[in-house]
Parts: C-alpha cells; structure tokens; sequence
C-alpha cells in the first residue's frame, strides 16, 4: 500500500461509513427507545428540521470531520503543532521502513475535494 491508497482508505472508512451511520442512526433510530439523553436531544433536534436542512446537517458533519482527519494528518506531516514541543512522527506501512508522511494532509483534502 502507498500514500495515496492510505489516504483513500482513511476517505472511504472515516468520511463515507461515517456519512452513513449518520444518516442511518437519525432516520431509523426510534427516539422513545433511547436512553442517552445526547441522543434523545440530537434525535429530537433533526426531527424537527426539514429535509433541506437536514441534509445541511450532514454536510456540517461531514466538513466536521474532513477537518479533524485534516488536522491529524497535518500533526503527522508536521505542518500542524500540538502543544510547544517539537514532535517528529514517522509513519509507516507494514514492514516498509520507507515514510509515507509529509503530504498526508495534502493528499487527504485533494482526495476529498475530488469525491465530492
């Protein structure tokens, strides 16, 4: 596997499965049988928006994410900070010592940008 088919995998099993949990846990979730109070508000929260706004929900979440898997890449590339210290990560595939960080970010958001 190389950068490029990382980054689709991550596309593919982050930001697509994820859109379709969303989409499956709001529209077939029966709110009376939910315990978990977030639930229950969110449930009731999209009950009540139309159908166009509902699917403006969907984008927010799924710019939401695109972003934190943006901002993890850019940690591991090295062009986002956490915290002061310096981190240098090294990332790698299997038993390939070769890295495959350094344009991580960059490849993510021209992967996305070209799906959608």
């Amino acid at each position: 596997m190389n950068k490029e088919e990382f980054v689709k995998l991550l596309h593919q099993s982050i930001i697509k499965e994820n859109r379709n949990f969303y989409r499956d846990i709001f529209n077939n979730t029966d709110i009376n049988e939910v315990t978990d109070p977030y639930w229950k508000e969110a449930l009731m929260f999209y009950s009540e928006l139309s159908d166009k706004n509902k699917e403006i929900l969907f984008k927010i979440i799924e710019q939401v994410e695109v972003d934190a898997v943006s901002n993890i890449l850019g940690v591991l590339d090295g062009v986002v900070s956490i915290g002061e210290e310096d981190i240098e990560f090294k990332v790698t595939i299997n038993d390939n010592n070769e890295p495959i960080n350094g344009d991580l970010q960059d490849l993510f958001l021209e992967y996305d940008e070209e799906d959608r």
